[in-house]
């Protein structure tokens, strides 16, 4: 592994519909910059979401790629800014990425290409 490289992770945030900006705009304040926002839609039918309390079945999905030392931190300012902790309200995690198509499109994924020039 090149040394200005290091080991990332997928960073799957779910949010309700509309939030998926301000988890964007979060994560990119701490230079976690390669995000995509897609639109998710559940199919549960409304009887199950009034018993699990639940409202919304669409939702924002936010896909960031991380630098697993910013880890903790994105997670505890999702938390604190978002409260995550609270039923409801979202929820992230994260997934491992084992190999991308080459050093190049790593640096673009970690922002690391735009921090050289």
């Amino acid at each position: 592994m090149d040394e200005n490289t290091r080991p990332v992770k997928l960073l799957v945030s779910i949010v309700n519909r509309g939030k998926g900006e301000k988890v964007e705009e979060l994560l990119q304040s701490m230079e976690i910059t390669y995000h995509l926002i897609c639109l998710g839609h559940g199919t549960a039918d409304s009887d199950i979401l009034d018993y699990l309390g639940l409202g919304e079945t669409d939702k924002d999905i936010v896909l960031s790629v991380i630098e697993n030392d910013k880890i903790p931190l994105a997670l505890d300012t999702l938390d604190n800014k978002l409260h995550f902790s609270k039923d409801g309200n979202g929820i992230a995690f994260t997934i491992p990425i084992n190999s991308v198509g080459g050093p190049i499109t790593l640096k673009v994924l970690t922002g690391l290409l735009r921090r050289e020039h």
